[in-house]
């Protein structure tokens, strides 16, 4: 393994670049959340949302990627590029890898928000595969890797069988607050 990749973004309005190096599962999955909060923060929508970003990548198999399928490109709906991403600059088994992270993270001495958000931004970058899990698993996953004591205060509470997951969400971070 060489030397990793790069994102440089000087403002929120400035579309973000990926410089040379090994792209990783989380370095791509900064850069899909860089460039969706600049698409976000510019307010582009629709097709042009990949032509938007995709042309600030430096790296010479992006270029060439981008060269060779720039009309293709200049089309895609955002999802289908974040797929390509994935296809194209991740080992064979990345989803599975990354489904196997998230399947094994524990909470450990983590600050519980800090703990949620890894495992959720882990599983976005799931988006648009069979590997995605939805709110539901997503909350069982959150449970089985929560910290021992905590989980054990959020069961005492009896927000196990709360639904949807937003709401279960907000009482297990009400909790956390008194923690």
């Amino acid at each position: 393994m060489g030397i990793r990749a790069t994102i440089v973004q000087s403002t929120p309005n400035c579309p973000p670049t990926l410089g040379e190096g090994d792209i990783d599962t989380a370095l791509l999955w900064k850069w899909f959340t860089k460039c969706e909060n600049y698409l976000r923060h510019k307010d582009v929508s629709g097709l042009p949302m990949t032509k938007s970003v995709a042309y600030g990548m430096s790296d010479v198999r992006t270029i060439r990627w981008l060269a060779a399928t720039g009309p293709v490109l200049n089309q895609m709906e955002w999802d289908e590029y974040k797929n390509q991403m994935c296809f194209l600059f991740l080992q064979a088994d990345w989803e599975h890898t990354t489904r196997m992270d998230i399947l094994c993270f524990w909470q450990n001495s983590k600050v519980f928000i800090d703990y949620m958000f890894e495992l959720m931004g882990k599983n976005n970058l799931l988006a648009g595969t069979d590997s995605f899990m939805n709110n539901d698993y997503m909350q069982e996953t959150i449970e089985a890797g929560m910290e021992s004591k905590f989980s054990w205060e959020c069961n005492c509470e009896g927000i196990g069988h709360i639904k949807p997951f937003k709401n279960w969400l907000d009482e297990v971070k009400h909790i956390n607050e008194h923690h």
